[in-house]
């Protein structure tokens, strides 16, 4: 009886093992595609309308998938996905400046939701955030945490060109700012939710 209990603990530690390294296989696929799929969409911004004198777009559809990879697989999913799609990104911004403020503003989108579940709604993992309430209380908590990221980070920026804290600069930036992280926010937060959740695709696709 000894025997065969010791063989077969040992067949359920290779099936376990075997089953947690199919899953991270999983998560990394899933990061890998929609990473490559938000480098294949970033040259279509260039096509929306952009902030005379900033040079970008008031909405950047490249954050989305990275949102959406995040919801489907969770923390892992996400964060590759995000890292990843950014480095992509500097094909197309050599500079490295809006690729880096693009994972800046994009961090809270993910880490806040994701904590927010892991303190509040552990039991329920990812599906906690198909409540609707408790979504938008999560993103709204993120979009501040974005503000308090971004708005110190472009008057860093800008400061390197004009004085920042002349009453009219500053006014001018800090409308600039609110105003298109705002609206990515809102999109951010929308359009990932709406792909995932009322479609059903978390439920039958969803990894935590």
């Amino acid at each position: 009886m000894t025997k065969q209990s010791d063989t077969e603990d040992g067949i359920d530690l290779e099936l376990t093992a075997e089953s947690e390294s199919s899953e991270r296989i999983k998560q990394v696929v899933i990061a890998g595609v929609l990473a490559s799929l938000s480098i294949a969409i970033a040259p279509s911004a260039s096509m929306i309308a952009r902030v005379a004198g900033w040079g970008i777009a008031l909405f950047d559809p490249v954050s989305l998938f990275w949102i959406a990879a995040f919801l489907i697989g969770g923390y892992r999913v996400g964060i590759i996905s995000v890292f990843a799609g950014t480095m992509g990104l500097f094909l197309y911004d050599p500079t490295a400046i809006g690729p880096v403020f693009k994972l800046l503003a994009t961090l809270p989108m993910i880490l806040i939701p994701y904590y927010s579940v892991r303190k509040l709604r552990s039991v329920e993992g990812g599906a906690a955030l198909s409540r609707p309430k408790f979504y938008s209380m999560t993103m709204i908590l993120a979009f501040l945490v974005r503000l308090a990221i971004m708005i110190p980070a472009n008057l860093l920026y800008w400061s390197l060109f004009i004085p920042v804290f002349e009453p009219a600069n500053f006014v001018y930036i800090m409308t600039i700012v609110l105003s298109i992280n705002t609206v990515q926010s809102i999109g951010d937060a929308l359009v990932p939710y709406l792909i995932i959740h009322p479609t059903k695709i978390f439920k039958y696709f969803g990894m935590w």
